[in-house]
């Protein structure tokens, strides 16, 4: 007869056995998901043509099966057209909570299945960007499916499509839908390099009330090495969390980061993590799962800068920039010729109003400019040096929104001269104070700031009698980054 713990030890590695089983036959069904998806034969899933329409029909195939229902009464398809001309499709299911009162609010998980097709007789076929996304959220559907009977909110599952033309099919759903009632909206984006990127990373964890405190003790149980960021920070790196975000809906990011060769026709299936890909799905459903069953679950109220959030009141940051001048003479019939030099320190800035800040700098400038040479005023030209502290200031005007702000700034300098000369020129005493006034043009992307603009010297270059009349003229484009 066997003895009690004889059972229970039986009864343990059959328990251990059948997670394994469960989370094989989970990383063989993501395996498949993308090498059907990222093969050859769909061609790149281009948005709207009869790749993705293949691509499209294999996702409802796997809904069904699963036992999703479509989100729409017409059906798992949501056509929508741009511009006129071609018709995409976002495909839109939903599994159904039970709470009497929380059944009625959503979180959305999605992730687009479209890539970039054909480019030079070259398949670019998206493996991690996005069909492991896509396969993802599929296996996610299945865990939460299953769960059904234990949700009490709604799970909207959503693949987009034309993410890759700008974000189209998750900037319309975000039109179609009462945003009121989304509690949270995931994006599932480029999930297949856990082992090159060691963790997964969550972006826009700041948006949900304690959300970066639920994902950790959720990674823990699950002893998955997470990065939680508390906000999408990148422009270059923009998702399908876009649309809901910009309208105050909570958002989370995730992926395993840029590791993969995405966008290049080397983003082939056999070089997936199907591993990662399946301890990604389990932590994600859990964390949907418990998302969907918190009672107080609530916006921060807080928003990503690059999503239309409030910018801090105080930033400061190192600055580079490469410069230009040249040396005018107002009375003249000639300038000097234009050569370069830089600038180097700190930029801040402090927000005076919505569309108005206070932009000061402390710099190291080294220019360099030719003079004329007095005995061949337009031919032959004498090397000029200068080092000095600079300080500009200026009034920075927001003129417009284009996924970043750009700005239009006016003011003026102040520069101490630390060492200037005019090569042969040694009579020439340079002016040790430098003032003027000075523009720019530029615009700020999360935490970059990128401007370009000119400064010109108003009080004279050199001083003394019998001095000619000079003016330094700087153009300068700046590199800024904020913290």
């Amino acid at each position: 007869m066997k003895t009690r713990k004889q059972i229970i030890s039986l009864v343990f590695l059959l328990l251990v056995s059948c997670m394994a089983n469960a989370q094989s036959a989970q990383q063989e069904r993501l395996k498949k998901h993308v090498y059907l998806l990222a093969s050859d034969s769909l061609r790149g899933r281009d948005a709207g043509t009869v790749d993705a329409d293949k691509a499209a029909q294999y996702i409802v195939k796997q809904f069904e099966e699963i036992g999703i229902e479509p989100y729409y009464k017409e059906g798992f398809y949501q056509p929508f057209e741009k511009y006129g001309t071609t018709t995409y499709k976002n495909i839109v299911g939903v599994i159904p909570g039970n709470d009497p009162v929380l059944k009625d609010e959503y979180i959305i998980i999605g992730a687009h299945y479209d890539h970039v097709g054909v480019k030079n007789d070259k398949i670019y076929n998206g493996a991690d960007d996005n069909a492991s996304g896509t396969a993802t959220i599929i296996e996610m559907a299945r865990i939460l499916k299953a769960r059904q009977s234990q949700l009490k909110r709604s799970i909207i599952v959503v693949a987009f499509d034309a993410e890759e033309k700008g974000l189209w099919g998750s900037n319309y759903l975000t039109e179609q839908l009462d945003l009121n009632k989304i509690k949270l909206m995931m994006s599932i984006d480029m999930v297949g390099w856990l082992h090159k990127g060691k963790t997964l990373r969550l972006h826009g964890a700041a948006t949900i009330k304690d959300g970066k405190k639920l994902l950790e003790q959720e990674a823990k149980k699950m002893q998955m090495d997470i990065d939680a960021y508390n906000f999408e920070t990148s422009v270059f790196g923009a998702t399908d969390t876009q649309g809901f975000a910009k309208k105050n809906v909570p958002t989370l990011y995730v992926t395993t980061g840029l590791k993969s060769p995405y966008h290049k026709p080397e983003d082939d299936a056999e070089l997936i993590d199907y591993e990662g890909m399946d301890r990604i799905t389990s932590y994600m459903a859990d964390v949907t799962e418990c998302l969907a069953n918190k009672t107080d679950l609530k916006s921060s109220g807080k928003i990503a800068v690059i999503h239309g959030g409030k910018k801090k009141a105080f930033e400061i940051g190192p600055t580079v920039a490469l410069a230009n001048s040249y040396i005018a003479f107002p009375d003249a019939a000639f300038n000097g010729k234009t050569r370069y030099g830089f600038d180097a320190g700190i930029t801040t800035q402090n927000r005076l109003g919505r569309n108005v800040s206070l932009e000061v700098k402390a710099l190291y400038e080294y220019l360099n400019a030719r003079f004329p040479d007095e005995n061949d005023l337009y031919s032959s030209y004498l090397p000029y040096h200068q080092e000095s502290v600079l300080v500009p200031a200026n009034l920075l005007f927001k003129v417009g929104e284009m996924g970043m702000d750009i700005y239009l700034g006016i003011g003026g300098y102040y520069g101490y001269i630390l060492k200037a000369d005019v090569k042969e020129q040694s009579d020439l005493a340079i002016n040790p104070n430098q003032w003027g006034i000075g523009w720019s043009i530029g615009f700020q992307m999360g935490k970059v700031k990128i401007d370009g603009g000119r400064r010109y010297q108003l009080n004279p270059l050199f001083v003394g009698e019998g001095v000619p009349q000079a003016r330094l003229r700087t153009g300068a484009f700046n590199v800024s980054y904020l913290f």
